[in-house]
């Protein structure tokens, strides 16, 4: 089960509330760029992203999987001759966001293919397979993408997000999918992290409209690209009533957050 926390992404991400990516700030002394912070967000009346809001929770799934990167971490790496046992653990932890790095760096990869595919552009042969069994399970489907990769801001609600795709189904059905990347077990399903429905359904309210969501019309999905069993793909699909309710849990959230953050992004 989630629970409330403090801590925040160092990379989280802002939006204008007219739809515009506001995630770096250029450096008082004009070299580069720097990552917004949240001092940046109430000057420039800045919108935090779905996940941003969602880091109020801690999600135990993510958690048990970054524990046991630091484990992994210690086995393979004894502590050195005279290491005291903090440094020891500093660097544990250090070395075990290797792990996380390179997740991220294979899910970016499988990501931009997905939308290499849908674009028309050219796909490199070895991500195909990974791409492969989306458009399979699409055409199965009769799944229509109207919009993909889309910036949905919310200045009601006071949130915004990069949405992957926006679609009809078959009957006309409304629907938000948000792709997933995961190192799987090739003897275990594929589990749902608590908060991916939340974000699917606050994209859902925001590009379908809340009477929508309220009156249990928008399905959602999220779909499972495994970074490790190539072509390994499992869809995790969200009922109209299960959007609804995780959209009123996502509203409590952003009371949450608001409150954590002391910054209302609405006013």
């Amino acid at each position: 089960m989630a629970v409330i926390t403090k801590q925040q992404s160092m990379s989280s991400h802002w939006y204008t509330p007219n739809g515009r990516a506001a995630h770096k700030q250029p450096k008082a002394n004009g070299d580069g760029d720097r990552s917004t912070t949240i001092r940046d967000a109430r000057k420039l009346k800045l919108l935090p992203s779905v996940t941003n809001v969602l880091g109020v929770l801690s999600k135990g799934g993510l958690l048990n999987w970054q524990l046991h990167q630091v484990g992994l971490a210690a086995h393979a790496n004894r502590p050195t001759e005279g290491e005291s046992a903090d440094y020891y653990a500093k660097r544990m932890v250090a070395k075990s966001k290797e792990s996380t790095d390179e997740a991220a760096d294979m899910g970016s990869k499988i990501h931009k293919a997905i939308e290499d595919f849908y674009d028309g552009n050219e796909v490199a042969e070895n991500m195909m397979p990974f791409v492969q069994p989306i458009t399979t399970w699409q055409e199965s489907k009769g799944l229509s993408f109207i919009e993909r990769e889309v910036i949905l801001a919310n200045v009601e609600r006071g949130y915004a997000g990069m949405c992957d795709v926006v679609g009809l189904g078959a009957d006309n059905q409304m629907f938000i999918i948000d792709w997933k990347t995961r190192k799987t077990d090739p003897k275990k399903k594929i589990k749902s992290y608590e908060t991916e429905v939340l974000q699917v359904a606050a994209y859902a309210a925001t590009r379908w409209g809340e009477q929508a969501v309220m009156d249990r019309k928008v399905h959602g999905a999220n779909v499972y690209v495994s970074r490790n069993e190539v072509g390994r793909v499992e869809v995790r699909a969200w009922k109209p009533e299960e959007i609804f309710g995780a959209y009123q849990t996502f509203l409590n959230c952003c009371h949450i957050w608001r409150y954590v953050k002391g910054y209302d992004p609405r006013s």
